[in-house]
């Protein structure tokens, strides 16, 4: 038998080579995938780790820990001022370096006065100890600050900007002055480098403070000089500390370990989308290898029949089969392992370009581990696929050896019967899931069982398939055989012969069009729900923002905003941090007259006639959270004015990041001003004046946001351009990798068609010989091909938009206000593209159906 599977491979050695092809890619996927998900892992546990290997004793503020390893107590915390850093430091003495840790807003401004952007988004200002030990960062150029007048720059601003060490930068306060300081260094800072696309400015720890505003650090870190142990130096800082609750004591390796467990959530949405991509591509290519080796089963049916008559057991068979596709397994998987490598590179490349997430530097890691499990996944599924073609092989009687037609032929009967019934048990099912799902109060819920629903109806289709192909072929082939001739009808005609292979052929296109749907119909559903959102309940045409996270507008502005006849209506909105019942939360304000015009919230229950002095506003999040309800009397703590007390007037439905309506608490304007007593406005909201147009408007606007050269002029089309433009960035990177799918299914389709003109190599040189040209045989096959792509194609747009729908529904239960938006042109290009992938695939199965010699094939047995 050994002689018998070699031979088979010579045989066949096209076709498996293409089935070992669609292996590579499978696994090339796969391993590349675990490889930049390992190496992704190492460099942030690396990146992180380098932050905290030198410090050796860290204190946090209890409740609002950088990193979530205390629990938060019913109150605010107190913050770590640079007088409780002085107070550590008289207590450790020479023993330790003390130096407090911190981040806050603070713009970098470019050489024409502007603050520097990224994505829309300015920059920090964090701390850069003296002590090179601490230092928050590698110095790749010039020096840390020496003094309260040096600066360091992250090295990406300073390429991006062309900074040169020792001239001289800008830095907007939270005061809005700029402060002017010297550049002593560039430096890199690892995984924080450039983070979310702002640029980062250090300084000295108490010049930090200074410039940011910030009321303390948001960490003290100490690193050990004279030999003590961590143990005893925290011990040390606990009594300097008193001992008390509102702080938190952690030894370098607690805090070590606490960084890499926070660490965990920055890297898992990338490498969990990663491994998800993976599986699709791996399904995809068990697809292909399950209908290649049916149909080399069914193309083999006399050479088995004749192995049987002289004498070949059923185990021989069997074990022939699997053993050819062990053999092609083992093959394919060694070659996707070194491809993956290449995958894991060009994946790394294709998240930077396609979106704003900022990957750690580093070189793809290669380990044996992920080297073997590659090889152990490709070869398991490929043989996993190949055991029920083995065990048909092994159903082959030998009087099929006298056969000279050997095609299978399609079931009818009860066969027949059962796949209805099956089918329809299976998409009921589904569908009942997927119902039960949109119902779903808490999202993750839902989502589980609208995926589980999609699965069941996928599955239906997979069974279902033999019964449904034939009709969707007709009918799709119907009108362009009217229109160009025999050859599309015969195309039409083959395609239906044997169903079943067809529907196996086009469920792995499925897959891919499936998921590529999903996303499309999601992602153009999410921006149309958000624009219409914000036009509904949060309208305005313009908007003048602070330089920075957590700075101000000049109250003034407001002023000079509504004195400007082109402008309808200007309202201010406010926002800060407070603590409600231990939790932390955004609380805001919006004036009196901006209720009904440029903010109308949508109320779940109470009035906002009864919002008034002494009541707050809450969002339905928040009133789940702490199960409250209109009437009910809550406590705010607050920094500036202790204890607020209010009762509840109106709950509000929360959409984030659609407007101001995402502030968990409102309250009344006038008592936010006097508990916070901000310096300024959070933000101003514009409406033009009926009549005037866009440009008068704008000028209006520009004339006296231009008298502070540091505030920002955002509008409504600029907010929906930037939401599109992030949903597209993410729909581009999913429908690229998802393109590997579609092209793995392409193989099956080439595969299928190079059996078909195998099989019918006798019957296309009767049609030769009736007067069919080589140029019209080609066209048959590929007119076929399209059929078979369209109807997988077809297929996969009618289930992702279904599963989408589904997914709507839930989101519009749980969150309100989701609407479904089907991109119907982006689908029919995606049919349309799976069409053209198609007509690829029959290229060189139809050159070889036109390259048989008419005589030779007829006279053939």
């Amino acid at each position: 038998m050994p002689k018998v599977v070699l031979a088979g491979l010579r045989a066949d050695a096209v076709r498996l080579a293409l089935t070992c092809l669609s292996i590579v890619l499978g696994v090339a996927f796969v391993t590349g995938t675990f490889l930049l998900t390992s190496s992704i892992d190492r460099a942030f546990d690396y990146g992180y780790a380098r932050a905290a290997q030198n410090v050796d004793v860290a204190v946090q503020q209890t409740g609002s820990a950088v990193y979530p390893n205390t629990t938060a107590p019913p109150k605010l915390p107190t913050d770590l001022t640079p007088a409780v850093a002085e107070r550590i430091q008289a207590r450790v003495g020479s023993g330790a370096v003390v130096a407090g840790q911190v981040r806050g807003s603070a713009p970098l401004l470019d050489a024409d006065g502007k603050a520097m952007r990224t994505d829309g988004l300015t920059g920090n200002a964090v701390s850069f100890p003296a002590d090179p030990a601490l230092f928050p960062g590698t110095i790749v150029a010039g020096s840390g600050p020496a003094g309260p007048g040096d600066a360091v720059v992250d090295k990406d601003t300073a390429a991006e900007h062309k900074l040169r060490v020792g001239q001289t930068i800008q830095v907007v306060a939270h005061d809005l002055s700029v402060r002017t300081f010297r550049l002593a260094g560039v430096a890199e800072y690892g995984v924080d480098n450039r983070a979310n696309g702002w640029t980062l400015v250090g300084l000295l720890p108490q010049v930090a403070l200074d410039v940011t505003g910030r009321p303390g650090y948001d960490q003290i870190d100490l690193h050990a000089t004279g030999g003590a142990s961590q143990q005893h130096l925290a011990s040390e800082v606990s009594a300097a500390l008193g001992g008390g609750p509102e702080f938190t004591v952690l030894t370098g390796a607690q805090y070590t370990k606490a960084v890499l467990e926070h660490r965990a959530p920055a890297a898992a949405h990338v490498t969990q989308i990663l491994e998800v991509f993976g599986a699709v591509a791996l399904l995809v290519a068990a697809f292909v290898i399950y209908n290649t080796f049916t149909i080399l089963v069914a193309q083999r049916i006399r050479q088995v029949a004749l192995l049987r008559c002289i004498g070949a057991h059923k185990r021989q068979i069997f074990g022939a089969t699997v053993a050819e596709a062990a053999l092609v397994g083992l093959i394919g998987s060694a070659v996707g392992v070194v491809g993956g490598i290449g995958v894991a590179r060009g994946l790394h490349a294709l998240v930077g370009v396609l979106t704003t997430t900022k990957l750690p530097p580093g070189g793809i890691v290669v380990t044996g581990g992920v080297v073997l499990l590659g090889i152990a996944v490709g070869f398991t599924v490929t043989v996993a696929s190949a055991v029920l073609p083995a065990r048909m092989a092994t159903s082959v009687p030998p009087i099929e050896a006298l056969r000279t037609q050997q095609e299978v032929k399609t079931t009818h009967g009860r066969v027949g019967r059962t796949r209805v019934v099956v089918s329809a048990v299976l998409g009921v099912a589904g569908i009942a899931l997927a119902v039960l799902g949109t119902g779903k109060k808490e999202l993750v819920d839902g989502v589980t069982l609208i995926g589980l629903g999609g699965a069941l109806v996928f599955a239906a289709l997979i069974v279902a398939g033999p019964l449904i192909i034939g009709p969707m072929i007709w009918a799709l082939g119907w009108l362009p055989g009217r229109f160009f001739g025999t050859p599309t009808r015969l195309a039409g005609s083959n395609a239906r012969r044997n169903p079943g292979r067809v529907a196996a052929t086009t469920a792995a296109l499925t897959i891919g069009v499936t998921l590529m749907s999903l996303f499309t119909v999601t992602q153009d559903s999410v921006h149309v729900t958000q624009s219409q959102w914000i036009e509904a309940h949060n309208p305005y045409d313009y908007s003048v923002d602070p330089p920075g996270t957590g700075q101000t507008v000049p109250f003034q502005v407001a002023d000079q905003l509504r004195a400007k006849p082109q402008l309808q209506h200007v309202a201010a909105v406010d926002g800060a941090r407070a603590v409600l019942s231990g939790t932390s939360i955004d609380i805001g304000a919006v004036e009196s007259s901006a209720y009904g015009t440029l903010f109308k919230p949508v109320v779940k229950s109470g009035s906002l006639a009864q919002f008034g002095p002494g009541t707050v506003g809450l969002s339905n999040e928040m009133a789940d959270l702490k199960h409250l309800k209109v009437g009910d009397p809550i406590t705010i703590d607050t920094a500036s004015a202790g204890p607020v007390t209010a009762q509840v007037a109106v709950i509000y439905q929360v959409a984030t990041g659609h407007g101001v309506d995402w502030y968990d608490v409102l309250l009344p304007r006038e008592q936010f001003l006097a508990v916070f007593k901000p310096d300024g406005d959070t933000q101003i909201r514009i409406l033009a004046a009926p009549g005037v147009s866009l440009v008068d408007s704008r000028t209006a606007v520009d004339s006296v946001v231009s008298q502070y050269s540091f505030l920002h002029t955002g509008s409504l089309a600029e907010k929906k351009d930037s939401l599109a433009g992030s949903a597209d960035a993410t729909l581009s990177l999913f429908t690229a990798m998802l393109g590997l799918a579609v092209g793995i299914a392409v193989l099956g389709i080439a595969n299928t068609l190079s059996l078909s003109v195998v099989e019918r190599t006798r019957e296309s040189a009767l049609l030769r010989a009736l007067g069919l040209s080589r140029g019209q045989m080609r066209r048959m096959l590929s007119v076929e091909a399209v059929l078979m792509s369209a109807v997988g194609a077809l297929l996969g747009v009618a289930l992702g938009v279904g599963v989408a729908w589904a997914l709507e529904e839930l989101i519009g239960n749980v969150e309100g206000g989701a609407v479904l938006s089907v991109p119907m042109v982006t689908l029919a290009g995606y049919v349309a593209l799976a069409s053209v992938a198609g007509l690829l695939a029959a290229v060189l199965p139809g050159r070889r159906a036109a390259s048989v010699s008419i005589v030779a094939a007829i006279a053939d047995s």
